[in-house]
């Protein structure tokens, strides 16, 4: 029996987008690793929000850790600049030790050299706009004329220097955020630690504000840390994501990777739109790609190395992302081909959705308005091999 199921909605055109940004990312040089968590263990009371995990950013990398709520992200990102004390393990910046449980070390936040934005911007609203920026600068000793320039090159960045003597509360909230966005590069950190700045912004203005964020940081070159829950808001922005779920580390990877090979169940549904396929791993010859039996359908798949670990039910998992597989007109006849129904078709503006019936049972695919098929008709469906891809179950 086939299970087919939808992840979190990313449409064709927001996937030709997010391949155009990550396409045209700069190249993050082979350097030794700028910043280094190692085995970090934290908790509150006796939960263990953070279970013992590793990571490492290369200087100028922007680094997202993505998931859902309670998944120890922010934990993580609190630790790194100083705000939790982990249980265990070792943070490593710019090649010195600003904590280890081993060593009793732990470096107090302002002399870690990082910069942090956090959800709610943390405004002074009896303050202007050049008294919010030039705040940090001021606990850092900067004064006089190098105070006044650093603030004004801090608001020119970020396109708000002819608001510099508003009062904060006449921002608005995309202008609060560029206001902490100025506030944290006027006082040079050494790396970015970003919060989920862009949650509490509208749809529209969230778009915008990433892609700000993403270009002000290949300007200045900042190691980046970007917490967030958007999937679609990673994906447009990273150099790299790590998924995170339960405390660990489920995949870190670029963005297509993860989004083309997910290697579990979990990343496969909470990146982008993918329908799961359950089935039984055929006999096959050594070397070849495995087939998974769904239903009444043999489909050739792509898997990593090892094979992943199957269901509880000893059925094996497939990934296929709703963008992937192929319609048409004609007779099935070639590999990975099918006779289908259209048995439901959603219009939803720039993209298409279908709702198949096939001899794997049920199925989800994304298309455009410009070629549609008609709710009943007969049609061929194609999943190319690369695009079946074997995920594992997840862990209990």
């Amino acid at each position: 029996m086939a299970n087919a199921q939808a992840g979190c909605t990313m449409s064709a055109t927001d996937l030709h987008m997010d391949r155009s940004l990550s396409a045209g990312a700069a190249a993050i040089p082979d350097t030794p690793s700028f910043l280094e968590v190692r085995n970090l263990v934290a908790g509150y009371g006796d939960k263990i929000a953070v279970d013992g995990i590793s990571l490492s950013i290369k200087a100028g990398e922007h680094l997202s850790l993505l998931g859902p709520s309670g998944c120890g992200k922010s934990t993580t990102l609190r630790c790194i600049a100083g705000l939790e004390t982990p249980l265990e393990g070792e943070i490593v910046i710019d090649s010195k030790v600003v904590f280890s449980s081993a060593k009793k070390i732990n470096v107090p936040p302002e002399k870690r050299q990082l910069s942090m934005v956090f959800q709610s911007y943390a405004i002074w609203p009896h303050m202007t706009v050049f008294e919010n920026v030039a705040y940090g600068l001021r606990a850092h000793k900067v004064r006089g004329e190098e105070l006044k320039q650093r603030v004004a090159t801090a608001l020119a960045m970020v396109g708000m220097a002819e608001l510099v003597d508003r009062p904060a509360t006449d921002l608005s909230g995309g202008q609060q955020q560029r206001i902490a966005l100025a506030r944290s590069f006027a006082v040079r950190p050494k790396a970015m630690l970003l919060d989920e700045p862009l949650s509490n912004l509208d749809a529209r203005l969230r778009v915008r504000m990433r892609e700000e964020i993403k270009e002000l940081q290949h300007q200045l070159g900042l190691c980046t840390i970007y917490v967030t829950h958007d999937q679609e808001e990673a994906m447009a922005i990273s150099d790299r994501i790590i998924v995170m779920r339960s405390g660990r580390i489920e995949q870190i990877g670029a963005p297509l990777e993860i989004y083309d090979l997910p290697r579990t169940r979990f990343v496969a549904d909470f990146i982008g739109a993918a329908n799961i396929l359950s089935g039984q791993v055929l006999p096959g010859a050594p070397g070849h790609a495995p087939m998974l039996r769904v239903g009444q359908a043999d489909i050739q798949c792509t898997a990593c190395e090892p094979m992943p670990r199957p269901a509880e039910d000893g059925n094996y998992l497939a990934a296929v992302r709703a963008v992937y597989p192929e319609l048409s007109r004609g007779a099935a006849s070639g590999i990975n081909q099918w006779p289908a129904t259209v048995k439901r078709r959603l219009l939803l503006g720039d993209i298409v959705t279908y709702i198949l019936d096939w001899p794997g049972g049920t199925l989800r695919v994304q298309g455009f308005p410009g070629k549609l098929f008609n709710e009943g008709e007969h049609i061929v469906l194609h999943i190319p091999q690369e695009r079946a891809v074997l995920v594992g179950a997840d862990r209990l």
